[in-house]
């Protein structure tokens, strides 16, 4: 099979590989589309934590299985999309509920190949089932779907609430969906990219500007109850807390690893504010599912550029440079 492979420090190339052989417990999928993230893009450039190089990139899939554990050949042919945390189950936070923080973790896309590939190897516990006709494509964002659906979770979102979202890529644009089906009003989204701005607002946002361009708000009516930090700029934080209202929670759910800005922390508790991190899909794949399979999340929005492998080039570098419209790259792996 044909896949795409990293090698960290912007290198990576076409290779040809053996179809992935299943451990026990495992089962080998036909990947159809498998999508991009900032995570991913990261990692291209060589700056992740916990992954291994060479490595087939790719934890957002979806697909159709091709083998399955004995006694379970009847997922055979059905449409799943899979979750990418492999945990070993018997360290603290595995026991714990936290299996994202598992100390001997498997990911599926970091440390073992992923789905930028003819076909990509999941435990079948992972696996989740997608209705009949789904759009794999849409599908295929199950994965940052669960990770917003985990971020209202962490921060309590509730109905009503006023909500502002620092950054309108695929996570931030996903989370602007959520937090207004759950009932709360997205008042405020920044993106330094005017299309990305739009699509924002056409999804709901209220307003969107240039972080440059960032209001001031000072009166407790307006700012917000909750501020969701999706660009992970580090300067974004401290925007974050001059948005939120006394006694409002901001919830860090992008990041890059190793960016540092100073934060007067003693703002947090004159403020009594509270601040959280986001990491993972937190169990939130089947309802990801079931808001794209009754069209409440709309994921095909953010899928602004569909592409065969060979083009893995320029797609990757309008990724990285945000050029134009692009939010979200897609591979379409149908014939891989």
């Amino acid at each position: 099979m044909r896949a795409l492979q990293f090698h960290g420090g912007h290198k990576a190339q076409i290779v040809d590989l053996p179809r992935p052989e299943a451990p026990p417990g495992w089962a080998v999928v036909k990947v159809h589309y498998c999508c991009l993230c900032g995570s991913d893009l990261w990692l291209f450039r060589g700056k992740w934590h916990g992954n291994r190089y060479p490595i087939v990139p790719g934890h957002e899939w979806a697909g159709v299985v091709d083998s399955a554990p004995d006694g379970h050949e009847s997922w055979v042919g059905r449409a799943v999309t899979g979750d990418l945390i492999v945990g070993c189950q018997v360290c603290g936070p595995c026991r714990d509920g936290l299996p994202v923080m598992c100390e001997n973790l498997v990911e599926i896309g970091f440390t073992v190949d992923g789905g930028c590939a003819g076909y990509v190897a999941a435990p079948l516990a992972n696996l989740y089932p997608l209705p009949e006709g789904m759009d794999l494509a849409a599908a295929s964002q199950a994965e940052p779907l669960a990770v917003a659906l985990h971020a209202l979770d962490r921060i309590s979102l509730r109905p009503a609430e006023r909500v502002a979202v620092l950054g309108a890529g695929g996570i931030g644009q996903l989370l602007i969906q959520a937090a207004r089906a759950a009932g709360a009003t997205v008042t405020l989204v920044t993106d330094l990219v005017a299309e990305r701005r739009k699509v924002a607002e056409e999804s709901g946002a209220v307003v969107s500007v240039h972080p440059s361009e960032l209001p001031e708000l000072t009166s407790y009516a307006d700012k917000v109850d909750v501020v969701f930090e999706a660009s992970g700029d580090p300067k974004s934080v401290v925007r974050a807390l001059d948005l939120v209202r006394p006694g409002g929670r901001v919830c860090l759910v992008g990041y890059q690893v190793g960016a540092e800005h100073p934060l007067e922390t003693a703002r947090l508790p004159l403020e009594y504010a509270s601040m959280v991190g986001v990491m993972g899909p937190g169990g939130k794949y089947r309802e990801a599912v079931d808001l794209i399979a009754d069209g409440a999340i709309d994921t095909r929005r953010i899928l602004t550029d569909i592409v065969l492998l060979d083009d893995y080039s320029p797609a990757i570098d309008r990724a990285i440079n945000r050029t134009g419209s692009t939010i979200r790259v897609v591979f379409d792996l149908r014939e891989e």
